[in-house]
């Protein structure tokens, strides 16, 4: 009795299953972006009728559609008015998307007036020369240094602002 039971179960249990509804999962195709173009120990210029723009220097450059990743990288940029007035940016992981630079990992900024900024992450805008960033900093020029966090700098007007901001100040 209790094996005609334990059939007639099986056979319902299977007409079940038979008549329920399933999910069909299709696969989907992982699709990696490829670059381009990609240069290792490369020196890129930005020429235009007057001068030398811009210099970008990378030990590995991958060239995107809408992005640039340059690993230990770094770039020279030239101010329009006055060819002595250059900002020198590196960093060892870079991606440029048009006009912004967004720096990662060792990032080091050398302003024009003479000023060194050093921090762990950046972001750099070519164009308006602004730079941000969330992380702590440490600027130097000449014998001051000013440390702090949450950077933002215009470095074409000189302001700067920060969180947590300390200054160290060789009086003479």
């Amino acid at each position: 009795m209790g094996i005609s039971k334990f059939m007639f179960f099986l056979i319902i249990l299977t007409f079940v299953f038979l008549f329920m509804e399933k999910k069909v999962i299709i696969p989907e195709k992982q699709t990696k972006v490829q670059p381009k173009v990609s240069f290792f120990d490369s020196t890129m210029y930005e020429i235009t009728e007057k001068n030398i723009n811009q210099i970008v220097k990378s030990e590995k450059a991958d060239i995107y559609d809408k992005k640039e990743d340059l690993i230990d990288a770094t770039v020279i940029v030239r101010s329009d008015k006055n060819t002595n007035d250059t900002n020198i940016v590196s960093s060892n992981s870079m991606i440029k998307k048009g006009n912004l630079l967004f720096l990662r990992d060792s990032v080091n900024l050398q302003l024009s007036d003479g000023t060194n900024i050093k921090t762990e992450q950046l972001d750099y805008n070519l164009e308006t020369k602004i730079v941000q960033n969330k992380v702590s900093f440490v600027a130097i020029k000449e014998t001051n240094s000013f440390l702090g966090d949450n950077l933002f700098l215009n470095s074409v007007s000189e302001h700067l602002k920060a969180n947590n901001a300390k200054f160290r100040m060789k009086v003479e």
